[in-house]
C-alpha cells in the first residue's frame, strides 16, 4: 500500500457527483492519511449513497472516481483496488474469521493455495485475530467484529478503504482502540483512509482533513484548527465548533473585523466573514471554550465596567470532567454556554450569580444571515 513520492493519490474524486441535488466532490485521500466526512444534515443516507457509489453498486451522475491514478469510475465493483467497511458489508455468519479472508482471495485472486493462506495468517496477525481465526462471526464481540471486517478488507491489497460509521455499536473506549490499530496501520503499511461518520469525535480522532457536509454539499474541508478558528459558515460552525450563536447588527467593518450591536444594545466585536456589510443581520459565532467569564463583586455596574462584554445571569453549571459546562441567559433572553476550566467549585456557580462575558475578537465570527445575490 506503501507509494512512492510524486506517484498519484490512492483515491481522488474528481466532481464526483452522486447525489441529485448537490453539487459533486473534488478532494483526494493521501498515501497514510484519513479524510473524514463528517455529515452534520438529517439525511443520514446520503453517506449510504456516497459509499455504494464509490464501491461501484450505484451509478455515478457525473466525475471520475481515480484509484491511483487509474480512473475506475466505470470499472464493476469488486474491481476498483478500493475496499469498503459499513452496514452493507456484513460478514459471511457461516464462515470463520479466516474463511471470511479466504473467499476474497479465492474469488479474484490468482495466488497458489498456499500464498493464500499464508496471506489470511499474516493479515489475521496484523490485526490481532489470530486466536478467534475458527470463530463464527456470530460468537465474535463488537470489536473482533470490525477487526474482522477490516481484515477482510486488507485481503486483497486495496489502495484505499473507505469507512461507512465502522463504529456503530461500539463504546467509546473500543472506539478508542480501534482507531488505534488504524493509525498502527497507517504507519507500517501505509493505510488510506476515507471515513463517513456523523460524529464529531470519531472524525477529529481519526481525520488528517475533515470535510464537514450537510445533505449532500461539502460545506468546508481542512484540518480541525482550520475547521474551528476559521468556520466557512455558521452551520460549520455550530457542528463543528459547538459555536454559540447570538445575533447582532453591524455597526462597521474594518478589514477582517466588525463591529456588531446584540438586540440588548451591547456592542461587541468579531471577525467577518466574507460578504458582511454595513448594516446587515449578522449570525455571530463563539465556541463556549473561547467564552472568557467574569464574576463581579458588585450587581451595580457602570457602563463602561461593561464595554465590549455581554451581561448575564447564571442559570446552570454541570461538571463534565476536563471542563464545566455553564449556562448564561442574556438580558435579552437568549442563551449562552460557556466551558471554563474546573478552577471554581459548583457551590460557587450558583444559579443567579451575575455575570460579564467577553470573547477575543479572532475567536468569533459573524456570518450575514441573508443571502446576497451575486
Amino acid at each position: 500500500m506503501h507509494t512512492t513520492h510524486g506517484s498519484p493519490p490512492p483515491m481522488a474524486l474528481l466532481n464526483f457527483t452522486y447525489h441529485p441535488t448537490a453539487p459533486g466532490l473534488s478532494f483526494s485521500v493521501h498515501t497514510g492519511r484519513c479524510v473524514a466526512l463528517l455529515g452534520i444534515g438529517d439525511r443520514s443516507q446520503d453517506f449510504a449513497s456516497l459509499s455504494l457509489a464509490l464501491a461501484g453498486h450505484l451509478p455515478v451522475r457525473a466525475g471520475s472516481l481515480l484509484v491511483s491514478g487509474e480512473n475506475v469510475t466505470s470499472q464493476p465493483a469488486g474491481h476498483r483496488k478500493l475496499a469498503t467497511i459499513g452496514p452493507h458489508t456484513p460478514l459471511f455468519p457461516h464462515l470463520s474469521v479466516a474463511e471470511n479472508c479466504l473467499f476474497p482471495l479465492k474469488a479474484r485472486s490468482q495466488l497458489s493455495e498456499s500464498a493464500m493462506h499464508h496471506r489470511v495468517s499474516e493479515t489475521l496477525a496484523l490485526t490481532g485475530l489470530d486466536a478467534v481465526r475458527s470463530v463464527l462471526p456470530g460468537k465474535l464481540t463488537a470489536e473482533q467484529t470490525f477487526r474482522a471486517q477490516l481484515a477482510r478488507a486488507l485481503i486483497l491489497r486495496p489502495e484505499a478503504i473507505v469507512l461507512d460509521h465502522p463504529f456503530t455499536g461500539l463504546d467509546h473506549a473500543s472506539v478508542l482502540r480501534q482507531i488505534a490499530l488504524l493509525e498502527k496501520l497507517q504507519r507500517a503499511i501505509g493505510l488510506s483512509l476515507l471515513l463517513l461518520t456523523h460524529n464529531r469525535t470519531e472524525a477529529l480522532l481519526l481525520g488528517d482533513v475533515i470535510g464537514v457536509m450537510e445533505n449532500g454539499h461539502l460545506l468546508q474541508l481542512g484540518n480541525a484548527p482550520t475547521l474551528l478558528q476559521r468556520p466557512a459558515s455558521e452551520s460549520v460552525a455550530v457542528a463543528f465548533g459547538e459555536a454559540n450563536v447570538l445575533t447582532g447588527k453591524v455597526l462597521y467593518t474594518d478589514d477582517d473585523c466588525a463591529e456588531l450591536r446584540l438586540p440588548s444594545g451591547e456592542t461587541v466585536e468579531a471577525m467577518a466573514s466574507h460578504g458582511l456589510e454595513e448594516h446587515d443581520l449578522a449570525a455571530i459565532c463563539v465556541p463556549p471554550d473561547k467564552l472568557s467569564v467574569m464574576f463581579p463583586r458588585s450587581a451595580t455596574l457602570a457602563k463602561e465596567e461593561t464595554e465590549g462584554m455581554v451581561v448575564g445571569t447564571l442559570v446552570s453549571a454541570r461538571h463534565l470532567g476536563t471542563v464545566i459546562h455553564i449556562r448564561f441567559r442574556m438580558q435579552d433572553g437568549g442563551e449562552l454556554i460557556a466551558h471554563r476550566p474546573p478552577v471554581h467549585t459548583l457551590k460557587d456557580l450558583e444559579p443567579g450569580r451575575l455575570a460579564l462575558l467577553a470573547w477575543q475578537t479572532a475567536n468569533a465570527t459573524a456570518f450575514p444571515m441573508d443571502q446576497k445575490s451575486g
